[in-house]
């Protein structure tokens, strides 16, 4: 009876300990509000609260991101702006985009007619990203933008380049880049139909078009060069070019203009460029 007898006050001494031990230990954990436990050679260990965890988390996640933004701000991406119209030539434009989302440029294709959807001049049909309404805020007495880009660049065809001559939103997106002496850039029949008649060439040193357009008498030395480079005193910069044979040239001295040199032959080599295209 007595073994019985002691048997059973050991085991409820050794209850009375534990639950005495946990009692303990609730109490520690709200007095620090850290929590406990026990390792198996007996010794306590202290964990950071799950809050404090979490906030050490969060903090370190926004460090990381203020350290890209920072370096985003750096390297900040350059924008372009291709508006396209029915009838405007597909090669320039797909050729014009392409290379310039290679280089990393966050390109924007704006339709200037009522769809998204462009029948092109030889019956390719592109989808735009936006219309131009969508760039453009009308504000009752005349049209003013609402984005900026780092260059607006304008494919040729025809009937395409005589639409967008004729877009009132593109007209003032162009007038804006002209103020702000952005990259205005144009090729085939658009020099000709776009720029020329809204006096976008009157600083130009040199310009050129498709062979079969005329830019009059001042730019009659340039007729036979393919991409043609202007920068005025103010430092406003003018890039055109001939037509579909002359669109990767052309592409590629928009890269050069906006993204420097070495990313024009980064871009290049994989798309075989022959070196004297590059050269010149």
């Amino acid at each position: 009876m007595s073994g019985r007898s002691i048997v059973g006050v050991r085991c409820i001494a050794t209850s009375s300990s534990s639950f005495g031990a946990k009692r303990r230990r609730r109490g520690q954990r709200k007095s620090t509000g850290c929590v406990c436990g026990f390792l198996r050679n007996g010794t306590t260990t202290t964990t950071t609260p799950l809050t404090e965890r979490r906030r050490f988390r969060r903090k370190a996640v926004g460090d990381v991101m203020t350290m890209r933004s920072a370096a985003a701000e750096d390297e900040k991406e350059k924008t372009a702006l291709v508006p396209i119209a029915n009838g405007s030539e597909e090669m320039e434009a797909t050729i014009i985009i392409d290379v310039l989302r290679r280089a990393g440029v966050h390109v924007t294709v704006a339709s200037c007619e009522d769809d998204l959807v462009c029948e092109m001049s030889r019956k390719v049909c592109i989808r735009a990203d936006c219309l131009i309404q969508e760039v453009v805020v009308d504000d009752g007495e005349k049209n003013n933008s609402r984005s900026s880009f780092d260059a607006i660049v304008v494919p040729g065809g025809m009937p395409g380049a005589e639409r967008l001559a004729e877009n009132l939103r593109l007209d003032a997106l162009l007038k804006r880049q002209k103020e702000e002496k952005k990259l205005i850039a144009a090729m085939c029949a658009a020099p000709a139909v776009v720029l020329l008649g809204k006096n976008l060439l009157e600083e130009a040193s040199e310009a050129t078009a498709h062979p079969a357009f005329d830019l009059g008498e001042a730019f009659a030395k340039d007729k036979k060069k393919r991409v043609c480079y202007s920068k005025a005193s103010n430092g406003r910069v003018v890039i055109t070019s001939q037509g579909p044979g002359t669109a990767i040239e052309f592409a590629l001295e928009l890269v050069k203009e906006l993204c420097g040199e070495e990313k024009r032959k980064e871009v290049a080599g994989p798309m075989c460029v022959p070196e004297d295209v590059l050269m010149g």
